[in-house]
């Protein structure tokens, strides 16, 4: 027998190949079993999605430590994981917007007009893609006397975390959102409160450290998420003036 894949030369028993880990495909296609290989493939949400989404709220320092030390097929991989968490935060963003009607950049803390930045939502899977890695070093920094994680480990350590948060805010925002009449700043910034509280209790987890020093570093992780949004949001504005999708006028009091 011959992989198809890597073209080696197989025992008749074996059912996947040990040269490149391709399966024996021995049965003509069904509908059935290309369901089967598109879910294990492509979705692999049988188990392991709800598996670590309930471990990540339950004993969230063994998905992370698995994942590191090399268990890599007990509990889903921080890539694919966050992926779905942030594409369903898309489609959350799309409800809320156009068929919630709720106006996701208005704020609630000043009188004076505020412009359109509407295009920004058009871009939050970008955003958070490219936010994980100042994620990672805001962690990193902050955990530095105690070095048990290298910077990538804190890349997969908020890919999990940002990810599982990212799933609570779908699910509290289609609740909160179909029953009160609330702005979304204010749900997104007490939702922020709750999202750190929630990262820092799993990176206490993973260091062993006490609640008083993760109160602390999680305080010092919130002045620098501050301080990283007030840039974005210069950014944003420079890019929405460059791009032609926000003027100076927007910035004028009405």
């Amino acid at each position: 027998m011959i992989c198809k894949t890597c073209e080696n030369s197989l025992r008749s028993d074996f059912s996947y190949c040990p040269s490149c880990g391709g399966k024996v495909i021995r049965n003509r296609l069904t509908l059935k079993n290309v369901w089967q290989d598109l879910k294990f493939q492509v979705f692999d949400l049988d188990n392991t999605l709800f598996k670590t989404i309930k471990h990540l709220f339950t004993k969230p320092e063994v998905v992370i430590e698995s994942f590191i030390s090399g268990a890599r097929k007990k509990y889903m991989n921080p890539i694919s994981f966050f992926a779905i968490a942030i594409t369903l935060s898309g489609v959350l963003f799309f409800i809320l917007r156009d068929i919630y009607h709720i106006n996701l950049t208005e704020t609630s803390f000043s009188k004076k007009n505020t412009p359109n930045m509407d295009f920004v939502i058009d871009y939050q899977a970008i955003l958070s893609y490219l936010l994980i890695p100042v994620y990672a070093l805001m962690t990193w920094v902050l955990f530095l006397d105690h070095r048990k994680l290298n910077y990538t480990e804190h890349l997969i350590t908020n890919a999990y975390t940002t990810g599982q948060t990212s799933f609570v805010q779908v699910v509290l925002g289609l609740t909160i959102f179909s029953i009160f009449d609330i702005r979304y700043d204010i749900f997104n910034w007490c939702f922020l409160v709750l999202a750190i509280a929630y990262q820092f209790y799993v990176l206490k987890k993973v260091h062993k450290i006490g609640i008083g020093s993760s109160i602390l570093r999680g305080f010092g992780y919130f002045f620098m998420l501050i301080v990283v949004m007030m840039g974005i949001g210069v950014l944003v504005v420079i890019i929405g003036l460059l791009s032609g999708a926000m003027s100076l006028e927007d910035f004028r009091p009405k």
